[in-house]
């Protein structure tokens, strides 16, 4: 990211640091970027890179626990709504406003609930890329895609986020994942997420989000699959379903220009 031009950044939040990647400098409206599940702010850079060349302010987050913004390992801080709260927070420091808010994922889901927390209105629109928000009803099958504890598990999880056309990973590249995706984080945060369902997904409580939403969703995913995806756009009175052709849960690496393109489109609207 810093051989595009971005500036590494941290946000002090008493005891810890949240980490962002800063894009531009202009004054117009920003776009924030939140990822997904075992991702990092890395895993935009071929969006950011679509998008360099416009102009807008770009933030691009790590989320809480992930990648350079550190949390204690305390359990109690692995939590979706807890990340929402203190990103919130960041952007009160960091005086943003008016805020174009793209989540993926897991990162969508964060996003809405900071959304449904943001008593100052920061964010005016929000574009959810694959997000969360519902439970899938495949639960058991899910948690040991998006787990995966042995090699084997990881290659099954890279073809439902990329495809059969995904190669195959080397052993060691495997071994890694396998070990970074076990951490205590990823631990914390699935047993938090599995013993408050009800309260970390949604599902007809998206109502309560009233700005302008924009749904970027991949026709052949599996992880948050079309039905979700309807479903999603059928709560947010405001929001509006893109369906992105032969393209699964990794909209944002598999298709950055059409994504980019959406969102351009989305915020000069």
């Amino acid at each position: 990211m810093k051989n595009m031009g971005g500036t590494p950044c941290f946000v002090p939040m008493g005891g810890h640091r949240i980490f962002y990647w800063k894009f531009g400098n202009g004054n117009q409206k920003p776009i924030v970027f939140l990822h997904g599940l075992l991702d990092e702010s890395f895993g935009f850079r071929r969006v950011v890179k679509e998008l360099l060349n416009d102009g807008y302010p770009l933030y691009v987050f790590d989320l809480p626990g992930y990648g350079k913004s550190k949390l204690p390992l305390v359990k109690y801080l692995y939590q979706i709504d807890v990340w929402a709260d203190l990103l919130l927070e960041c952007f009160e420091k960091l005086e943003l406003k008016d805020i174009c808010l793209v989540g993926h994922s897991m990162g969508g889901l964060t996003s809405q609930h900071l959304v449904l927390q943001d008593t100052h209105n920061r964010v005016q629109k929000l574009i959810l890329l694959a997000p969360g928000g519902i439970p899938h009803p495949e639960r058991e099958k899910m948690r040991k895609v998006l787990f995966p504890k042995t090699e084997k598990q990881v290659v099954l999880l890279l073809r439902y986020l990329y495809g059969e056309e995904f190669p195959e990973p080397g052993f060691l590249f495997r071994h890694t994942l396998v070990t970074n995706w076990n951490e205590k984080p990823n631990e914390y945060l699935q047993e938090n997420t599995l013993r408050r369902e009800e309260e970390i997904f949604f599902d007809s409580k998206m109502k309560g989000i009233k700005i302008p939403t924009m749904i970027l969703a991949g026709a052949e995913d599996e992880i948050t699959p079309p039905f979700m995806m309807k479903k999603i756009n059928s709560y947010i009175k405001k929001s509006k379903l893109v369906w992105i052709p032969k393209v699964r849960h990794a909209i944002h690496l598999e298709k950055p220009d059409v994504v980019a393109s959406n969102i351009r489109i989305f915020y000069n609207t």
